[in-house]
């Protein structure tokens, strides 16, 4: 029986092409370190680098790719406090049964996004009949997307965890249920930030994590590391510079057109197919 995964043109974040708009909210909570302006500014210049890093990875492909900076601020950078879930992104996120830590998680950004949207006044427009309220993810990037009038917004929280063992992640991005992608990033080194945001377009990961637990999925991992050594899916935290974007990612985000069988084979297995839209 074949299976399919969700990739390119999926849920909110569709292409990685064109203009697209990079999100970004700081969020203090009890167990992070709090954001002092430098981490702040050195977080941001990780950011304007992840997307120099990709903008030029896109030209490399005759890829048409303009991403624009924006992040949660009235005048200055103004960091949100909400505590996680538990303790810790990784404790929040990593339990059983699994639903129920992405379902906290899941809320956990919608308040966040909400206090974000405070900062925005209520559309006055006399185009728009009903007055919306930002109150979740969704409905701030239907603002942001307003703002900057594209329909491709990554939205990602920043946690200043930079000296702790925690995790990133992004959510939803394997999934076609409509749900809103987004990412939460822990460290604020650029291939960190680019590689979350390569997840949110379509990408997968092909480093072998915590939750790859089966032989033969490890055993894909494993061929995939050693096919592609400067894979940015697949060796996250080394330096920028020292890492590319292969044809097997390129696909999946919707840069290349074709994917070689015997690639999707080895690193998806036989029966796994990526759903083309």
């Amino acid at each position: 029986m074949k299976g399919y995964i969700a990739t390119v043109n999926n849920n909110v974040c569709k292409r990685l092409i064109g203009k697209v708009v990079l999100y970004a909210i700081f969020v203090d909570t009890r167990y992070t370190r709090p954001w002092t302006s430098y981490d702040i500014k050195s977080t941001l210049d990780s950011i304007q680098v992840a997307k120099t890093w990709l903008e030029t990875r896109a030209a490399e492909s005759n890829q048409p790719l303009n991403i624009e900076i924006d992040y949660h601020k009235n005048k200055r950078v103004i960091p949100i406090s909400q505590d996680l879930p538990l303790k810790d992104l990784k404790r929040s996120l990593l339990t059983i049964p699994v639903y129920t830590g992405i379902r906290r998680t899941d809320n956990w950004a919608n308040r966040v996004s909400k206090e974000a949207g405070k900062l925005y006044p209520t559309d006055s427009s006399s185009m728009v009949k009903t007055k919306v309220l930002i109150k979740d993810r969704e409905s701030l990037i239907a603002k942001i997307r307003d703002i900057h009038k594209t329909d491709n917004v990554a939205l990602i929280f920043l946690l200043n965890n930079y000296y702790m063992n925690d995790i990133s992640v992004a959510m939803h991005t394997a999934s076609n249920d409509n749900n809103i992608e987004y990412a939460i990033i822990s460290y604020k080194e650029p291939s960190v930030i680019a590689h979350e945001i390569l997840h949110l377009f379509g990408a997968l990961d092909l480093y072998i994590g915590p939750w790859d637990s089966k032989k033969q999925v490890k055993k894909r991992k494993e061929w995939a590391m050693k096919e592609f050594p400067d894979e940015i899916m697949a060796f996250a935290y080394r330096d920028i510079d020292s890492l590319n974007i292969s044809n097997f990612t390129k696909y999946l985000i919707g840069w290349d057109n074709t994917m070689d069988e015997e690639t999707r084979k080895k690193i998806l297995g036989k029966n796994i197919y990526p759903i083309k839209y």
